[in-house]
């Protein structure tokens, strides 16, 4: 039987090899590498299955999200029964209780499992406690939770997958949540790799410290960049998200936010894969046979010959926009990195734009021991390239700054808008415009969020369509990694939320999630460690060989998924319906067309959860008493002001309300129009004529509705700066704008002080005053990220105001000692750039801040920072 076993497994290579021509270029791993695993388990080399484990898969037909809701969210389980008629259902809390019952809604055949199926709707229930759903002549879920916080400890847990699957370092104990996964650097070789048939001409390349991409180890340009544009989007959003010392990564404690160090540390084999002397880069990096499954030798895995492959333009674009991303949201907090990898960015993409097109196919001539990555576009891979480039070389003010945005309004892929992986990257340019500063005409950005929209309606819909909470179309077949496409749906989602406020699809967000966490056709959560049955056996080489010894995997890990489109291994079933083509437990090592992991799968991961546990208050109603949220209350404490050609709007948060709308009239009493929706509660209105009159009302609202009209204020906007300036001293500040996202939950203003004197200024004797209202009485902290007389000979506090006013309750100071030199005469101090935040690092509302300039991102003098030479007022105009 073994060796007819063997030539089966023999016939299984040929067949496998006659399925490239088929390969879709979403597929990430050669269909030609199943010969090799499957034979080696049919020999019984490294394919020990552990002892025991946990039960497969959820055996009841009542399906629930396993962990819980939120009392707000939508809550509809799928009950699978052939029954025609409407089934009865009741919620039992723990207690027996019953707290809600109805009838099904018969669903009917649902497309994508073929499963005949119910729903059950028990959103009205909004107490929080633990529950179960019964179902008559079906019996009962799983117990779950009605509760204010799911997924607390998720995006942590996702993050923790990066550093897990770093290459070139010990990877230790202590920062793993489970230490016996600590092992020896894997393949700190890298750091000279020769390329395959020589063709960067006895160059080696530097291409140490990197992550492994999914199951095996090899290390791919096209994946990375939309790995780490995603973790990088996220941040580029949500400043708050991950901040220096939340993670536990060797790098944690040195000022700079964990996500981005993570980010940079996997992202550091890109500086190498262009060869010194000139031509693309370096299609992927690879064993060049298949590793072992399990590893369990590091020494033998690394003792495998191994190099850098043929070049390809999309892998050189990827450089380029990884790179320029990374340069972006690094450059406050560690300016010589940045430069030098905006250098390498830019480099790259005269390198892709210089040399003829090469595009990487299965029939390029590489080694065997590394997937594919097969594109037939670069149009998108430019675009998405060309919009990183252009958003840092927006921010920095670089001089090809007008190239790079002919670059981007010019392609045919100008903001488009739809599916997001690494073979299909122009929406990641898209999201990217959306998401940085620019001076992109303003119809085109709202272009872009229609889009956004339209796309997200059409999710909706699609979900709508399906009996389980997918969002994938069940009349078409299920792709290779079918749960990245869920998550990166959620994003759009996301993205859609922000824009308008819609809790349509925050719902939306939180029924997919129901979908991951074993709502589904195959019954068990896809998320390791989430939910009472859930995946336990990923194809990972280094953690497969842990599982075998009786160590589970580590949580937050997201599964490949269902895959019926392209199936090229021994354990993923063939003839199934698209949601049930998903390999049985314990067959992860021949299961990688299903049960794969990888970078680019757990990155989105970490978005989403991130962004529905920053968002969870949005649907938790402070207890679950009522069913349906009352309309929030009327804005009151509403304040009008005038500054520099601006109004100056604030208000008291309103009870029940999870936005604001922002009206405006020219004559008293309106009509009002509106003119802006806010979540804080303050609004600067830019679009004003000075010594005209307005008026102004503000409304709540929330998925109840809008509140009614706040009382009106009025507001006459002139140059008025507030104070009187201070006689001609010779020395000015010139300020800029460090982030000019008004709303995260850190302000980061830079100064630099002019001397225009003819002597020297020494800096201890003076003294910088900015201006700000604080949005809460919290403690708040003071960062000195760099600056030109060192960080170390700074003094920089922040203090209350004694009273408040017009846009300040707070003040930065900033001081210095007598080791930071002087200022020369007709010089200046150097760059002073700082980084500021709240304790319990809630947002900050800075748009009606006295010193605050999202128009100043580039040094210009500004009167509304102070400066004090012994004390007395030598520069700006005070509050």
């Amino acid at each position: 039987m073994v060796i007819g076993a063997l030539r089966a497994a023999e016939l299984e290579l040929k067949n496998a090899e006659g399925m490239e021509s088929m390969r879709n270029n979403r597929t990430s791993k050669l269909a030609k590498r199943s010969a090799s695993v499957a034979l080696a388990c049919l020999i019984g080399v490294s394919c020990l299955l552990p002892a025991t484990v946990l039960a497969d898969t959820d055996p009841s037909p009542v399906r629930v999200n396993q962990v819980g809701y939120l009392p707000g969210a939508d809550k509809i389980a799928t009950i699978v029964s052939p029954a025609s008629s409407p089934l009865k259902w009741e919620l039992r809390s723990d207690s027996g209780t019953i707290a809600a019952e109805g009838l099904t809604r018969v669903f009917g055949i649902d497309r994508a499992s073929g499963d005949h199926v119910h729903q059950a709707d028990f959103s009205s229930v909004t107490v929080k406690g633990r529950y179960k759903l019964r179902v008559t002549g079906m019996g009962d879920s799983v117990s779950f939770d009605i509760t204010g916080s799911l997924y607390p400890d998720l995006p942590a847990e996702a993050m923790e997958y990066f550093y897990f699957h770093r290459m070139g370092v010990d990877i230790e104990g202590r920062y793993l949540s489970n230490p016996a996964f600590a092992h020896k650097s894997l393949h700190p070789g890298d750091e000279s790799v020769g390329c395959f048939n020589n063709w960067c001409q006895g160059e080696r390349l530097n291409v140490r410290y990197s992550w492994a991409d999914a199951g095996d180890f090899g290390i791919y340009p096209v994946n990375q960049a939309i790995s780490a544009w995603t973790l990088l989007n996220l941040y580029e959003r949500y400043p708050h998200v991950f901040p220096d010392g939340s993670l536990l990564i060797p790098e944690s404690g040195n000022g700079i936010p964990d996500l981005i160090d993570e980010v940079a540390f996997g992202s550091t084999f890109m500086k190498g894969v262009m060869p010194a002397s000139g031509g693309l880069a370096s299609h992927k990096i690879h064993n060049d046979s298949w590793s072992a499954f399990p590893v369990v030798s590091i020494d033998q895995e690394n003792a495998m010959s191994r190099q850098a492959q043929p070049p390809s333009t999309n892998a050189t674009y990827a450089v380029a926009r990884n790179l320029a991303h990374l340069a972006r949201v690094l450059e406050p907090f560690n300016r010589e990195e940045a430069s030098r990898l905006w250098t390498t960015a830019k480099e790259a993409w005269r390198r892709a734009a210089a040399n003829p097109t090469v595009l990487y196919s299965s029939q390029t001539s590489d080694t065997e021991g590394g997937g594919d990555y097969a594109d037939k576009s670069t149009s998108d891979d430019r675009y998405a390239a060309a919009a990183e480039l252009y958003l840092t070389a927006y921010q920095l003010k670089d001089g090809d700054l007008a190239a790079y945005r002919s670059a981007v309004t010019s392609s045919p892929h100008y903001r488009e808008i739809g599916h997001v992986d690494w073979a299909a990257v122009a929406a990641a340019g898209t999201l990217s415009l959306l998401s940085g500063a620019s001076d992109l005409p303003q119809q085109d950005i709202e272009a872009m969020e229609a889009g956004v929209r339209r796309y997200a309606d059409g999710i909706l819909a699609d979900l709508r369509q399906e009996g389980y909470p997918s969002p994938l179309p069940g009349g078409e077949k299920y792709p290779w990694g079918s749960n990245s496409f869920v998550v990166n749906k959620m994003i759009m989602l996301a993205f859609a939320y922000d824009a308008t406020l819609n809790l349509d699809y925050l719902k939306g967000m939180y029924r997919i999630m129901d979908y991951l966490m074993g709502n589904n056709a195959m019954r068990l959560s896809y998320i390791t460690g989430y939910g009472e049955y859930y995946e336990t056996d990923l194809h990972d080489r280094w953690a497969w060989g842990k599982y075998t010894n009786g160590i589970p995997f580590p949580r937050g890990w997201l599964s490949g998924g269902p895959n019926n489109e392209l199936i090229n291994d021994p354990a993923t079933p063939a003839g199934k319906p698209a949601a049930k083509s998903y390999a049985a437990k314990n067959t992860a090592p021949d299961a990688w067309g299903s049960k794969e992991n990888t970078i680019n799968w757990n990155a989105p991961l970490v978005w989403v959860a991130q962004y529905l546990q920053d968002h969870k208050g949005d649907l938790d109603n402070a207890g679950g008493e009522e069913p349906v949220p009352e309309v929030p209350g009327v804005p009151s404490g509403v304040t009008a002001g005038s500054a520099d050609g601006a109004v100056l709007l604030s208000w008291k948060p309103a009870a029940g309300a999870v936005a604001y709308k922002v009206k405006r009239a020219l004559v008293s009493g309106g009509p009002y129009a509106e003119i802006a929706a806010v979540t804080s509660t303050g609004y600067k209105d830019q679009e004003v004529v000075k010594g005209t009159t307005y008026y102004y009302v503000i409304t709540a609202v929330n998925a109840a509705g809008e509140s009614g009209s706040s009382e009106q204020v009025t507001a006459k906007p002139a140059d008025d700066g507030g104070g009187t300036p201070p006689p001609e001293s010779g020395l000015a500040v010139e300020y800029r704008a460090g982030d000019t996202n008004a709303g995260d939950n850190q302000f980061k203003p830079q100064f630099r002080i002019v001397n225009k004197g003819t002597a020297p200024v020494a800096l201890s004797g003076l003294t910088i005053r900015y201006y700000f209202t604080a949005d809460g009485d919290v403690p708040q902290t003071f960062n000195c990220d760099w600056a030109a007389a060192d960080c170390a000979n700074l003094v920089g506090t922040i203090s209350k105001l004694p009273e408040s006013r017009q846009g300040a309750d707070h003040m930065l100071e900033i001081s210095f000692k007598s080791q930071a030199g002087s200022i020369p005469a007709g010089g200046t101090s150097g760059e002073i750039q700082t980084r500021n935040h709240k304790s319990n690092w809630t947002s900050y509302n800075e748009a009606d801040d006295y010193s605050y300039d999202p128009g100043k991102s580039s040094f210009a003098e500004w009167d509304r920072v102070t400066l004090y030479r012994d004390g007395t007022l030598v520069w700006g105009i005070e509050p």
